[in-house]
């Protein structure tokens, strides 16, 4: 039996398109089918295609594949394009090689594979293709406003076969039809560089717009826009071919909504006395409305918004809340969490609730707000008082645990507040547990400090006054949230704004987009981002002409760096290593990453086939690197730098220590953490990243385990000891007003360590996308399991392993289609034999017999090494 999954990727990549089936070419069978999200526009063509082929036998490659395009859904072979049978293993970002497809136009495309047996698969399910509007032309109105909501009456004279809702907005914006909200998405569009981009938002309206009267209503809110304008194009197509179009002008009707003041910061004050039924509905008496305003037309690129949208994707019933005092009611989450309340309430016409939201309690129970610093983060709903009422904020989000109900008529009953949970909505892609409770307990503070940190943009902190872009929490952060959630549309609509906002010297800011926090170019540590992003897309997506659309952004990134240089030394630096416990030079920070994006340069050259740029970038980054040692090292004392965590770790960790000299500096690294710091870290955001991957992959796992499981101060178990839900900003708890986010996602970067290393899935050196993985899982001190598992652009990866007295188990499941090295750990030095699915392969270092999909296996003093292919496989390794 063969499987087929295909996912759509745009030039400019986008949401993805995944559907599932399954036939055999040799029997018939019932298929098997699963859809899963599917892009209603892709900006930028030629599309990129992607499928997944399962096959139960193991070993089984990919030979051949066919794709055909058609417009209608049972995609009629040879339509559009039929590719033909292709000879090749290819089935990640396969470039459509078809006519050129039509601006707002629907598409549907099948594939079907051959392996190397020469079985061929079944078709898959036809999955759509929908493209945007691909030029400025194409848009017919314009971006209009006067008031917070906008309006307009249309006739259909015929049956709709088609229609397509396109909305962009200069602000938040809901879209609504004849009464009905479109879609399920909030807070549109997707924060950008204004002045560059705007996303616009494409919708299947065929069952809203009906035959006869019509009517299309659009709320505005402020957004991180500063403004209120929206775009509208409604096109349709109605019976026998003929089309029509409907989109924004001055005839509109521009009115005011019952939301009196929203702000991503402030909140929210709705009065539902001004609610006008039927302001979106056909034959509406539009009295005190007037004609709409035509605004500045913006000058930047309409983009489709080709990423997961931000949605309310699940709720929190809190228990009975306190009431520290009269008429002050609080309720406990018992999360920390991005979003906002929906409130139910019965009451006097005219009666104000209040709603405030913080992270944190006084020891009286009434909320502390010191550490939202300017922002209020208060909603306020006034009632109409006929009946019972629901309301739940538009244009605002919160990050909260704790919400502050006052004014609300008399005792609030127990379903008065619910907590709404509101992020890009990411997919999740990973998971790991283990036996130690305080790694699972870690785990869910990394998958709630990297969600609750998504909106639209990776965001620092989703609370206080900033909540912006920072590009070193999310650089830091990415690999995490790479292995843990489905980020690659995320990251690839990031890259565009990063590209978008780099200056003409080649700096990037601080945040992006930019904002009042960026002044003048990023500080080296941040600005990297760039690359480093772009470098970890690539090695966990596998996508060639990703790199090649950044190739030049990244070129003049390190340009720059390099030429504010001074003999290879960067002395530019604005933060460094930030909230350490143990300063580092910043310049020795600096100068690690002019390095590490030479490097990366260097690298993308090299698998863009760009051999002059690749010596060029080589060259460069051998000089940082040489001048870094010769300007950081104290060869008396054996250290980098003032001999910090930080220092040191950044120097071994990106090989800039020279062979001599890596035993004493590891051995002064280990002496420091075990006897100065009694196992734990001192290091700030930057060193935290790689502190634990570089004492692991150097032999003392057990010591980075000792680290990841303290409990007491400085320690994410520390964190978790005084009531963390979500990764702090600092290691200490404080309490003050500044410098005190208790949700930021930098030093959630520990996910990602236990993913590679304690459940031990990662690549080989070279391979990209998970087409040649690297399964070698570290077992360590007192844990007796461990297990991780994600899903690749190939189809998943798993990683379980437990431990007894008699030896080790290990299940493991490879991609169709890829290679895998597995590197088993032998418990004991003594003899050792190694069996899977109950054959014995090996032992006392001696081939015995051999299993489908393996393809090798050699032992060595610490483990034994399978080579294989995709498949599922159970090892067991005894020692005695």
């Amino acid at each position: 039996m063969r499987t087929l999954s295909i996912v759509l990727m745009g030039l400019a990549a986008a949401g993805y398109t995944q559907a599932q089936e399954s036939a055999a070419a040799r029997a018939p069978q019932k298929l098997r089918c699963e859809s899963l999200v599917e892009p209603m526009a892709v900006d930028a063509v030629p599309p990129r295609l992607s499928w997944m082929p399962v096959g139960e036998a193991r070993g089984a490659v990919q030979t051949a594949y066919q794709i055909q395009v058609s417009k209608e859904a049972a995609v009629a072979p040879g339509e559009v394009w039929d590719s033909g049978r292709v000879q090749s293993a290819q089935s990640v970002h396969v470039p459509y090689g078809g006519p050129g497809l039509e601006s707002g136009q629907t598409y549907y495309w099948r594939v079907r594979y051959w392996d190397d047996r020469g079985a061929q698969s079944g078709w898959s399910r036809p999955a759509r293709i929908g493209v945007g509007l691909l030029n400025r032309a194409d848009w017919k109105g314009k971006f209009i406003g006067g008031g917070n909501a906008l309006r307009k009456e249309f006739s259909v004279a015929g049956r709709v076969v088609e229609a397509k809702a396109f909305i962009a907005g200069v602000g938040y914006y809901e879209l609504r039809i004849n009464g009905v909200k479109i879609g399920d998405h909030v807070l549109d569009p997707a924060y950008t560089p204004f002045a560059k981009r705007i996303f616009y938002e494409a919708y299947d309206v065929t069952q809203s717009v009906r035959q006869g009267d019509n009517a299309v209503g659009v709320m505005l809110g402020e957004g991180w826009f500063g403004n209120r304008l929206a775009l509208v194009q409604i096109n349709v197509e109605l019976e026998g071919g003929r089309k029509v179009e409907f989109h924004s002008d001055e005839s509109w009707q521009a009115g005011q909504s019952p939301i009196l003041e929203d702000s991503v910061y402030h909140g929210e004050r709705y009065d539902a006395r001004l609610e006008q039924e039927g302001w979106d509905r056909p034959k509406f008496e539009a009295a005190g409305w007037k004609e709409a305003v035509a605004g500045e037309q913006p000058k930047a690129e309409l983009s489709a918004q080709m990423m997961p949208p931000v949605r309310v994707v699940g709720d929190i019933t809190p228990p009975a809340p306190a009431s520290p005092k009269q008429g002050v009611w609080v309720y406990d989450m018992g999360q920390n969490f991005s979003g906002w309340v929906k409130l139910k309430v019965r009451g006097p016409r005219g009666t104000t609730v209040r709603m405030r939201h913080a992270e944190l309690l006084y020891d009286t129970g009434m909320v502390n707000v010191e550490n939202l610093r300017s922002a209020r983060a208060t909603d306020y709903y006034t009632l109409r008082g006929d009946g019972e009422e629901t309301w739940e904020p538009r244009f605002t989000y919160h990050g909260f645990r704790y919400v502050e109900l006052t004014g609300y008529p008399g005792a609030p009953p127990m379903d008065a507040v619910t907590g709404r949970v509101v992020h890009s909505d990411v997919k999740p892609a990973g998971g790991f547990a283990a036996s130690k409770p305080v790694l699972n307990r870690i785990q869910r503070l990394v998958e709630w400090g990297i969600t609750s940190n998504l909106h639209s943009i990776p965001t620092d902190c989703n609370q206080r006054d900033e909540r912006m872009g920072w590009m070193a929490d999310a650089h830091l952060s990415a690999e995490a949230a790479m292995m843990n959630f489905d980020m690659e549309a995320f990251y690839r609509m990031w890259l565009r704004s990063m590209r978008d906002d780099q200056a003409e010297d080649g700096s990037v800011p601080d945040t992006v987009p930019r904002s009042r926090y960026a002044q003048g170019p990023a500080d080296p540590a941040w600005g990297s981002a760039y690359p480093l992003i772009l470098w970890y897309s690539w090695e966990q997506y596998g996508d060639r002409g990703l790199l090649a659309q950044h190739f030049e952004g990244i070129r003049r990134w390190s340009d720059f760096l390099w030429s504010r240089s001074e003999g290879g030394i960067l002395n530019f630096v604005k933060f460094g290593d930030w909230v350490p416990l143990e300063k580092t030079p910043g310049n020795l920070v600096s100068t690690a990453y002019s390095y590490w994006s030479a490097d990366i340069v260097a690298k993308v050259a090299a698998v863009l086939g760009k051999s002059a740029e690749e010596q060029a970038y080589r060259q460069r980054a051998e000089q940082v690197k040489q001048a870094f040692h010769g300007r950081f090292f104290n060869a008396e004392l054996g250290v980098y730098g003032n001999g910090s965590q930080t220092s040191n770790v950044l120097a071994l960790y990106l090989d800039l220590v020279p062979p001599n000299e890596r035993g004493r500096v590891r051995g002064n690294l280990n002496h420091d953490l075990i006897y100065k710091w009694n196992s734990h870290l001192s290091t700030g955001i930057h060193g935290t990243k790689y502190l634990l991957p570089y004492l692991t992959r150097t032999g003392a796992a057990d010591l980075a385990y000792d680290i990841a499981t303290r409990t007491d101060y400085p320690s994410w178990g520390y964190m978790l000891e005084n009531g963390a839900t979500t990764v702090w900003e600092l290691w200490q708890k404080r309490e003050g007003p500044s410098m005190n986010s208790h949700n930021h996602p930098a030093l959630t970067s520990i996910g990602g360590w236990f993913m590679t290393e304690l459940a031990g899935i990662s690549m080989q050196t070279g391979g990209a996308g998970y087409e040649k993985v690297l399964i070698r899982p570290q077992v360590v001190r007192d844990l007796q399991w461990a297990s991780g598992s994600m899903e690749t652009v190939r189809g998943a990866v798993a990683s379980a392993w437990t431990r007894s007295d008699e030896g080790l188990k290990l299940e493991v499941t490879i991609p169709f289609g890829s290679s895998a090295e597995i590197q088993i750990p032998k418990l004991q030095k003594r003899g050792a034999a190694l069996s899977e699915g109950g054959t014995l392969l090996m032992q006392n270092r001696a081939p015995k017999g051999s299993t489908a999909g393996v393809n090798g296996v050699r032992e060595t003093d610490s483990s034994f090494v399978v080579q294989a292919g995709g498949g599922r496989y159970s090892f067991e390794m005894k020692g005695w």
